[in-house]
């Protein structure tokens, strides 16, 4: 699909998807990459995992169940093989399939190893029905026939070009003549047997059909990759190849796309077609492109280009950030050191103070809409993000619905759904309360339990929520953002930020780059250490 573009911002801009959608921004151009990034492009895809997860889960109930042909040819066609030994080897090749399902549902899993390890598992089963056939059967061996299985399964289940199709299936193809020619330096018989004209043209029968089934599982392979491969190119939007959904929200999706004219990985947050229909819907959409447009702080999320197709798909194409939203953080670690929570809440002073000098009010300010990344050598760069429900303060159109996150709303926009920078002051004095004490200001099982609590109850301070002493100045701060009326609150963001600063300063200690640094390489140690325990713990025993 073509795409027209409704506007194009002057520099380089970032953004995320609907209110509820998971956020993603962009990154530099490939040439420019950062260590993260690099890390990222040779991750396996979820097709590609899901892909082999499906082949494995195929041959988890195929394997074993040829454990009855098994017992059949070794109790009746062929009686003394030994069915505890081939028994042993369908517990083998079972434990090897299970390995590599598990590998396949690792999201940090590169490219490489797990085609690697697909490969091996194929290998394996290969070498085990090889041995069974040598010993049901010598060079005549029905059993051959189990090779074309393993081929088969793999090439159904995981399209491929025909050059990885001959990768995998040549050590099954090579396996059984591999094995004979070893078990015959070891074997008289089975010497002889390969000197017999008769044995080894019924071999050779056997092979030719093989090698047949192998030619077809490749092209089959191709085939069913080369209709993914166009599927793949028709899911796209103009210039941008959409790659992979990452997100979606009541209106909006975001998917990682290609940009193919700077050769980049994008954010595409797109309108669904249901909300194409919708005037308001659409104009709301096209007010967030245009509010984050005229935006260039580096803690506002940057939109590089917006537009729509020729059939009528809105998009906003916006930067990829690795990193992590602030309500993810708390949850993983509790809450934060008041002197991080200062450091990221000015970020967002920094952000907001230029959206409202250009009559922009965010509205839905809470920790999931603070993504903090890494830019550079500088660590916890804090992102404001989702303008999606961003209002003008000259749009005189008013409006009856409630819009934003219940547990960050102000007083006014539960009344009258009015809101100006104070509200994003009061929903940054609850973002941070959330910060420093681990839980909203007020927390409800319902709406209007959070509605009556906003309007008429007085939060505890957030010292007293996180258990622990907080600076009295950085208590009352926060209390004061919350308070009920907007006069009573801290006059703006710009404000807000200078008295954070004071209660930096009157700290012992400040936020460095340093600490920065070390919470990150903490937090990927413990990621490390869950996804090896998960290993551990699911794995074979």
């Amino acid at each position: 699909m073509a795409a027209r573009s409704l506007s194009r911002p002057p520099t380089a801009p970032t953004v995320r998807a609907g209110a509820s959608a998971r956020t993603l921004t962009t990154s530099a151009p490939d040439r420019s990459l950062t260590p993260e990034h690099e890390r990222a492009r040779r991750l396996a895809d979820p097709e590609e995992r899901r892909s082999v997860r499906r082949a494995m889960t195929l041959g988890a109930f195929v394997w074993p169940a040829f454990f009855l042909v098994d017992l059949y040819l070794g109790l009746v066609v062929y009686p003394g093989a030994p069915i505890a030994l081939y028994a042993g080897f369908r517990l083998l090749g079972e434990v090897a399939i299970f390995a590599v399902y598990r590998e396949s549902l690792r999201k940090d899993i590169s490219s490489r190893r797990l085609k690697a390890t697909n490969a091996l598992v194929c290998a394996l089963c290969s070498v085990l029905i090889s041995v069974m056939a040598l010993r049901l059967g010598g060079l005549g061996s029905p059993y051959i026939h189990g090779l074309s299985l393993v081929i088969f399964v793999e090439a159904l289940a995981v399209p491929a070009p025909w050059r990885d199709t001959v990768w995998y299936a040549a050590p099954s193809v090579a396996s059984f003549p591999a094995i004979v020619l070893v078990a015959s330096l070891f074997d008289p018989a089975l010497a002889s047997a390969l000197r017999d004209g008769a044995q080894l043209a019924e071999l050779g029968a056997h092979y030719v059909i093989l090698l047949a089934a192998a030619t077809i599982a490749a092209a089959s392979g191709q085939v069913g990759w080369s209709a993914r491969m166009q599927l793949r190119k028709a899911r796209r939007l103009g210039r941008y190849r959409l790659e992979a959904r990452i997100g979606e929200g009541g209106m909006n999706e975001v998917w990682l796309a290609w940009d193919e004219s700077l050769q980049r990985n994008v954010a595409l947050k797109i309108l669904r077609s249901s909300a194409e229909t919708d005037g308001r819907v659409l104009a709301r959409f096209e007010r967030e492109a245009l509010a984050l447009s005229r935006l260039t702080s580096p803690h506002t999320v940057r939109v590089f280009d917006f537009g729509a197709s020729d059939d009528g798909v809105s998009f906003i194409a916006m930067e990829y950030l690795p990193g992590a939203d602030l309500q993810q953080l708390v949850r993983e670690s509790g809450p934060m050191p008041p002197e991080r929570a200062i450091a990221l809440a000015i970020q967002a002073c920094r952000s907001l103070a230029e959206a409202h000098a250009a009559g922009i009010v965010h509205r839905d300010v809470k920790p999931a809409n603070l993504f903090v990344t890494r830019m550079g050598d500088q660590h916890d760069v804090l992102k404001v993000l989702d303008f999606g429900i961003a209002r003008l303060v000259s749009d005189t159109t008013r409006t009856q619905s409630v819009r934003g996150t219940p547990a960050y709303m102000p007083p006014e926009c539960w009344m009258d759904g009015e809101a100006d920078a104070r509200s994003d002051v009061y929903a940054l004095g609850a973002t941070l309360y959330y910060l420093l004490s681990g839980h909203p200001p007020f927390e409800g099982s319902d709406a209007a339990q959070l509605v009556r609590a906003h309007l008429l109850q007085s939060p505890d301070a957030p010292s007293k929520r996180r258990g622990e002493p907080l600076p009295a100045a950085l208590d009352d701060l926060v209390l004061c953002c919350l308070a009920k009326s907007p006069s009573d609150r801290v006059g703006s963001v710009g404000e807000l930020e200078a008295a954070l600063a004071d209660c930096a300063s009157a700290l012992e200690r400040t936020w460095s780059d340093d600490d920065a640094r070390a919470a990150w390489l903490a937090r990927e140690r413990e990621k490390d250490e869950e996804r090896m325990s998960l290993v551990a713990s699911s794995g074979p025993r």
